[in-house]
């Protein structure tokens, strides 16, 4: 039996499941989400060895590793959109020495032609609009002939008319309330590719407003975030006058929204842009790039950046997870920030960030703007 382990967890502790007959054995911290599992017990029915396989949507790499021990012969490929869950999965295959599987993050799927993949996904980790503009990008990178696995849960009825849209025909292997596994193959090329790329105007007080645009699965993708727009105006309020090639470091960027406005705000200015997804890093640069504003560095990191002697430090955190983002942005502001140099946070409720933000910076100011705090705090 092959045993892939992919938790620090003892064994006893561990959660171990058996697939294949019996032939692979997975141990991990409380089970593969089902999704992940269902596509891992529909290899028994696939007799073709594959030459090439992409695996999306998984954030293990334990399917992955599955098929790699299937079929050692096959070049084995592991997409994620956020480097966040590339690193777990790099680990993981890592700590198993997977061998012939690669790993990469990238805001689109890489330009190969797939003859098997493997798709999955959740109503609640994945936006609509970014399961549809996945499926078609993941048809337009298979070969003529190629099969895709599709494991869903959530609203299975108008995920399965898109698949149909896209490939013309597809099998129900699993049709359950809320959750199915489909086998879909391409029989042609797609006649013609969506466009979910949206625009929107942004602007700061006094200032002409600029376009930018989003990308499904960036933050407030089709309109400007209103934390974000009233973090960009309490910071441009204090640094707008100031005549001096000011660093500042937007962390969690998504789009560029706060970043960008700044830059246009004092030209003379360089932004540092670090987001966890790849998309976000995508559209930043494309915003960039469309405003021709150059100059500015582009991060894709889920842990902060090396760089320090920032004056200016912005950030619109996530705050689920406990506050652990949160506080990821708080420590490394109180890092890259030089002395002197200011952090600005914005929340929809201040006290829990404020609270978080005095770990380690003691002085706080919040100033209320279109229905969010922005708390100003000084290295």
């Amino acid at each position: 039996m092959t045993i892939i382990k992919i938790t620090d967890l003892p064994a006893k502790e561990a959660k171990q499941q058996i697939f294949l007959d019996k032939s692979v054995c997975v141990v991990s911290h409380s089970g593969l989400h089902r999704t992940e599992a269902t596509l891992i017990e529909q290899l028994k029915g696939i007799e073709a060895v594959p030459a090439r396989v992409l695996v999306t949507g998984s954030r293990t790499g334990a399917l992955a590793m599955v098929v790699a021990h299937l079929w050692p012969s096959a070049q084995v490929m592991c997409h994620a959109l956020d480097v966040h869950h590339t690193k777990t999965m790099e680990r993981n295959i890592a700590a198993n020495e997977g061998k012939g599987v690669g790993v990469i993050c990238s805001a689109q799927i890489p330009e190969q032609a797939f003859d098997l993949c493997f798709f999955s996904g959740t109503d609640t980790t994945t936006a609509s609009e970014l399961m549809l503009d996945q499926l078609e990008d993941l048809h337009e990178r298979m070969a003529i002939g190629g099969v895709c696995w599709i494991a869903y849960e959530g609203d299975t009825g108008a995920l399965m008319k898109q698949i149909r849209q896209v490939f013309g025909k597809a099998s129900t292997e699993i049709d359950q309330r809320g959750f199915f596994c489909v086998k879909a193959k391409k029989t042609r090329p797609l006649e013609k590719r969506r466009n979910f790329r949206a625009e929107f105007q942004a602007s700061l007080p006094g200032m002409e407003a600029i376009t930018l645009a989003s990308l499904p699965g960036v933050f407030c993708h089709r309109r400007p975030d209103m934390g974000g727009l009233a973090l960009a105006e309490v910071a441009a309020k204090e640094f707008q006058s100031l005549d001096r090639k000011l660093r500042i470091l937007d962390m969690g960027c998504g789009s560029g929204l706060v970043g960008i406005l700044l830059a246009k705000a004092n030209p003379a200015a360089k932004v540092t842009f670090v987001d966890s997804h790849s998309r976000a890093i995508e559209t930043t640069k494309q915003n960039l790039e469309a405003l021709g504003l150059s100059g500015h560095s582009l991060v894709l990191s889920d842990s902060g950046i090396d760089e320090t002697g920032f004056d200016l430090f912005v950030g619109n955190p996530p705050y689920y997870s406990d506050f652990r983002i949160a506080e990821l942005f708080v420590q490394t502001a109180y890092q890259v920030l030089k002395p002197g140099g200011v952090g600005m946070l914005v929340a929809k409720a201040a006290p829990a960030l404020d609270e978080c933000i005095k770990t380690c910076f003691p002085e706080t100011t919040i100033t209320p703007r279109r229905g969010y705090s922005v708390i100003r705090f000084v290295k």
